[in-house]
């Protein structure tokens, strides 16, 4: 078991301690004990002549150094070294009998200096050397700050220390490092110990030396030219003084003798490694070898590691392609490039040469072409073209037809989903082989790599597309799909933020730079957006707006008149500073940027405004340094919440590699954990925040946060809630499906017969549950706008058709929008009653069959009594417009929850996240000649998409369509639900029941609530209902999981959402009403079959469906996934 240190005796009484700890042979605490105790009883054995030192067991090392993993322990007060273990070094040094490093492979750090301890050093030529430790935040701490200067001298020896300058064995052997460079160090080690053995070389131990040594005063002027040239560039502006402390430390020694130097190094040592700079450092070295090893989900074949591709296509020889060119050509990929035409390809093809600099003979491996054909034998294609989504779906589809079928394609896209794109090549994204190769710019100098998975890329293309990031000296980070993905995602609050502070605080944008870089970001966020350009800043920040519509603010009015006026940054010479010949690095420039931000603060009130700055005025520059960098906090505790990256590790390398944070602070996440103490300290500064900004929504915890905070869990880590068993009495549903939901009038189910929605549902639930055809109790449905008895017909024809036996009853309910639900609870109350076993319910509508106009209804005349009597004859919409009226809700704020909510349909949409819910349905669609208004054919179409979610949704468009229920309103079809068609069902027993059957429970209705309120605003049901149902189930808000409101309108919804302070993370997740439809009867059953896949997906526990009620009502039930057994589904 390793690590082990051995002992063998030659010829000649020398013997040979081997040590062995792979995979580095690192020199860990209980490695230098076990040397310690080989060493202590070499000198004690009158036999042994001389010793002799070598490692095996890890090829290519003879070892990585100390074992860093255990400096963590000296923070909190511990020591694993203990002075048995430190006592190898000076047993090598003081000892009576010679000892030789044989040394084969790498030999770094502590490593060294336990060779330098050493009598003589013998190394093979593949050996190399170096003392890295300052890239940890700390000096040389077992003697090499006092051996090295006095192995090779003080002028060669701090500088190679200070820059960790890694040295072969022959410039090492120049050096006077190492002492012979033979093919077999043992043996030559062995012949060397006999000559010293002879008197043939000094044994004066290392620290005692000063031959190699100069006078005191040359040493004290090289360490004083050291720190004049050499610290300011190293010391990030005083931020890591590790590289001071190094040349102090060293001259020490040549002032007070070398063992005088080992105290002070070990005092100097001790201090530098429980420094937070320095636990940063290490933080990060871990870090970043931590990203590639994880375990992919669902991944078939855990043994394969990957295989990098051989050679690789690129399309576009732009910027960003021709930096991917040159990353892989650098390390002897061959690379095909495909440009539009010959012109634009001998323009890359510069591009390229320029790139590899010194290295351009690598050019040799270049092909530019303008023709697809050329890449139809690479093994990866990497595409690279502008951010348009139709562009890059027509490049697939051309890689899809030409490319070998094994060939992974591949898109550099920062910012589209991977899904949309799929959709170009769907076949190949189908087989797993669509993968996001986020590169950053230039892409052959930075060294992050985000691999971005969809839900159908296959793990082994996950796995390829690593192993060639590792070989083109890349960090590849795996996240998920999503905009932004894990990087931009993560700081698009920023420059909302900045901003922010700007235009409504009245903070100097300058004095915000100087915050930010003073704190060790290279660039402040104005800076960046110089750099980036103020279009570009604009067109990415719409791009977030439109994504994550509930937080995510607009452009500020101050940038659109910047770039009004021409200033777009760097590339036009102005920005927020000027730039020209001898100011590259940008000039503040106040009186340019004066007269936009007069104008975008002369907007706000007076009041506001002065209020607003007597705020600022307390503000230090650590306080905006926090409200810069807290909301990217926030949104990486949203990113790992949903899965997007794997820890907060990775966070952290990908805010060092991708947005420049300082490696000294660990990254973001482990910046925030040490300085805050965890999610609890961030949550409170953050809520500082939110009530100071008066409410800008980038201050508000998110969910994830939220709940870390109630359970003062760290940072980042994924909180779940603890399941319980339930109750054998409790009802259960043991099967839940819906149908898609169709535009009604216009959509694929617009000819379908409701009992022909209904049928295929039935038949799937009978099908999984086995449940017998006669055994089913009663099916329920809701359903609204079928008039008379045709609900019930049309229901009692579905059972049959699906097989059911006469024998099974059906009935309907109509309580208008909660009917499915209804349907639900009434099932659930006839099965506790004992009138049946088992029941199906759910809800149908087809509202391309019946009319929303209910010609039957007669006003009664005795209304005018009583206004609330009046008000249930209200239509839907000008009850919106009431809630509008009355509780002040602006048409920003409902077409912002349209935004959000069509957005989050899409990503849900284009993942394929909700079709395990959906069962697909054949039908038949007539399709009718525009001209002449006739039937011209029948279609056969298969629905399994939900078909009223639109892509790309935004404030603008949106914004554009009129007010339809009252003149001057402002509720419209874009911020209204939509009329659909479609059909839910659930399948209800008690627990005992699904037991005895042994089929697993997907979820239990926990608690049901109906209650009444003002006709007029019958929209604000929800405020009333969930409530009164948290009451009955002895649960508060923040027990759920996930609230399903549905949007009948943008007005309501959002009035109830904030009413009740719902955290507006975990409400319609997937998208509501306005995106995917609101079918009257089905709505109810539908937010239950999809909250309870949705609970299931994301380990939730506690799910809460509701809606208003025409007339003035509102309904909420909670369902409950409790401990899943041996046949869980979902």
């Amino acid at each position: 078991m390793y690590p082990t240190v051995s002992t063998s005796f030659r010829e000649g009484g020398i013997c040979v301690i081997t040590f062995c700890n792979p995979p580095v042979n690192a020199l860990s605490s209980t490695v230098q004990s076990k040397l310690s105790e080989a060493l202590n009883s070499a000198n004690k054995n009158p036999s042994i002549k001389a010793v002799v030192i070598t490692a095996v067991g890890a090829p290519g090392f003879f070892s990585s150094g100390a074992d860093i993993s255990e400096f963590s322990s000296l923070s909190k007060g511990k020591n694993p070294f203990t002075p048995e273990a430190a006592h190898c070094y000076s047993a090598a040094e003081d000892g009576q009998k010679p000892v030789i490093a044989a040394i084969d492979g790498i030999c770094f750090g502590g490593a060294l200096e336990l060779a330098l301890c050493c009598t003589a050093r013998v190394a093979t030529a593949k050996s190399s050397f170096s003392l890295p430790e300052l890239k940890l935040g700390i000096i040389p701490g077992l003697g090499g700050t006092q051996r090295l200067p006095r192995v090779i001298g003080f002028q060669d020896a701090v500088p190679m220390m200070l820059m960790s300058t890694v040295v072969d064995a022959n410039t090492a052997k120049t050096m006077g490092l190492v002492d012979i460079v033979a093919g077999e160090p043992i043996r030559a080690a062995i012949d060397l110990a006999h000559k010293i053995r002879r008197g043939g070389l000094s044994r004066r131990p290392t620290i005692d030396r000063s031959d190699k040594l100069e006078s005191e005063a040359k040493c004290a002027k090289i360490a004083e030219q050291l720190s004049r040239t050499m610290v300011p560039k190293l010391a990030r502006k005083g931020h890591l003084p590790q590289y001071q402390a190094l040349i102090d430390v060293s001259l020490y020694g040549v002032h007070h003798g070398g063992r005088k130097g080992l105290q002070e190094e070990a005092r100097v040592f001790l201090a530098l490694v429980t420094s937070p700079h320095s636990l940063g450092l290490i933080h990060t070295f871990f870090a970043t070898r931590a990203t590639t090893k994880l375990a992919i989900p669902n991944d078939p074949n855990p043994g394969y590691t990957g295989e990098a591709a051989k050679s690789v296509g690129v399309i576009g020889g732009g910027f960003m392609g021709a930096g991917i060119a040159a990353a892989m050509l650098n390390v002897g990929i061959p690379v095909v490039i495909k440009e539009l035409n010959d012109e634009l390809a001998e323009a890359a093809k510069k591009r390229v040469e320029k790139n590899l600099g010194k290295h351009v003979s690598a050019a040799a491996n270049l092909i530019v072409t303008s023709e697809y054909k050329r890449l139809s034998k690479v093994d990866i294609v990497i595409e690279a073209a502008l951010e348009n989504p139709m562009l890059k779906q027509a490049i697939f589809r051309e890689l899809q037809a030409i490319c070998k079928p094994d060939c992974i394609l591949a898109t550099n896209t920062s910012t589209i989903n991977l899904d949309l794109i799929g959709k170009g090549a769907p076949k190949a994204h189908k087989e797993g082989r669509i993968v996001g190769a986020h590169f950053f710019s230039p892409a052959h100098r930075m060294p992050l790599l985000e691999v971005v998975r969809s839900e159908s890329t296959s793990p082994g293309v996950i796995k390829d597309v690593i192993a060639l990031g590792k070989k083109a000296k890349k960090t590849p980070v795996l996240v998920g799909n999503c905009a932004g993905f894990a990087v931009n995602r993560m700081y698009f609050p920023q420059s909302m933020v900045a901003s922010f502070l700007v235009v409504e605080l009245g903070i100097d944008p300058y004095r915000i730079d100087r915050a930010c870089e003073a704190f060790g970001i290279p660039m402040g966020p104005f800076r960046v957006l110089d750099l980036v350009g103020l279009d570009i800043g604009v067109a990415v920040g719409g791009v977030f707006e439109t994504s994550y519509a509930e937080r995510a603010v607009p452009t500020s009015s101050m940038i659109k008149s910047m770039l009004a006026a021409g200033r777009k940054g760097r590339k036009s010479g102005a920005g927020f500073y000027s730039y020209g010949p001898g100011a590259r690095g940008g000039i503040p420039n106040s009186e340019g940027i004066a007269p936009h931000l007069r104008e975008a603060r002369g907007n706000l009130e007076k009041e506001y405004k002065e209020e607003m700055q007597r705020r600022a005025e307390k503000l230090s520059d650590t306080d905006i340094v926090d409200m810069i960098l807290l909301p990217c906090v926030n949104e990486g505790c949203r990113i790992l919440d949903e899965g997007v990256a794997v820890s907060p590790a990775d966070l952290d390398i990908c805010s060092i590699m991708g947005m420049a944070f300082p490696p000294f602070k660990g990254g973001l996440m482990f910046w925030a954990q040490s300085k805050f103490g965890g999610s609890l300290g961030v949550k409170k500064r953050l809520e500082d925040f939110l009530a100071l900004s008066r409410g800008f929504p980038l201050f508000k915890p998110s969910f994830a946060l939220s709940r870390s905070a109630a359970k003062v869990t760290p940072i980042g880590e994924r909180v779940r809630p603890m399941l319980s068993v339930g109750s054998p009495q409790d009802i259960v549903i043991v099967s839940a499906y819906r149908t898609a939901v169709g535009r009604a009038g216009r959509g694929m189910f617009k000819d379908t017969l409701p009992d022909d929605l209904i049928a295929p549902l039935l038949k799937k639930i009978l099908k999984e549950t086995g449940v017998g055809m006669d055994e089913v109790g009663d099916i329920i449905t809701g359903t609204v706008l079928q008039r008379g008895d045709t609900g019930v017909v049309q229901l009692r024809v579905a059972g049959l058709l699906s097989g059911l036996s006469e024998t099974v009853p059906v009935k309907t309910v109509n309580r208008l929008c909660s009917s499915g639900l209804q349907a639900i609870v009434d099932g659930a109350a006839a099965i506790q009653a004992g009138y049946y076993d088992i029941a199906i319910a759910g809800g149908i509508e087809s509202m391309s069959m019946a009319s929303m106009k209910n010609t039957e209804l007669r006003p009664n005349h005795l209304v005018r009594r009583r206004k609330e009597a009046a008000s249930c004859y209200f239509t839907m919409g000008e009850t919106s417009e009431n809630v509008v009226e009355k509780f002040g809700i602006s048409r920003e704020r409902q077409d912002r929850l349209a935004v959000c909510s069509h957005a989050r349909a899409s990503l849900a949409k284009l993942s394929g996240r909700q079709r395990d819910e959906i069962v697909p349905i054949t039908t038949r669609v007539k399709v009718i000649d525009k001209e002449t208004k006739k039937v011209v054919k029948l279609e056969d179409v298969v629905v399994n998409e939900d078909e009223g979610v639109r892509l790309g949704v935004t404030m603008s468009r949106l914004g554009k369509l009129p007010a339809v229920f009252r003149k001057g309103g402002s509720t419209t079809p874009g911020n209204s639900s939509q009329l659909s068609d479609g059909a839910a069902l659930v399948m209800l027993m008690k627990r005992s029941e699904a037991q005895a059957r042994d089929l697993e429970p997907l979820a239990s209705l926990k608690a049901f609530a109906v209650v009444g309120v003002d006709p007029a605003i019958m929209g604000i049901g929800p405020v009333s209902a969930i409530p009164a149902v948290l009451q009955k189930a002895g649960l508060n808000k923040d027990d759920i999981d996930l609230y399903e409101i549905n949007e009948a309108f943008g007005s309501q919804a959002d009035y109830c959402i904030e009413t009740l302070g719902l955290n507006r993370d975990i409400v319609n997740v997937m998208g509501g009403a306005i995106a995917i439809g609101h079918p009257l009867g089905m709505t109810g059953a539908r937010l239950t079959v999809s909250i309870i896949h949705e609970l299931h997906r994301r380990n939730g526990r506690f799910g809460v469906v509701s809606m208003c009620i025409g007339s003035g009502m509102g309904a909420a039930a909670i369902y409950e996934i409790n401990k899943s057994g041996k046949n869980a589904r979902l």
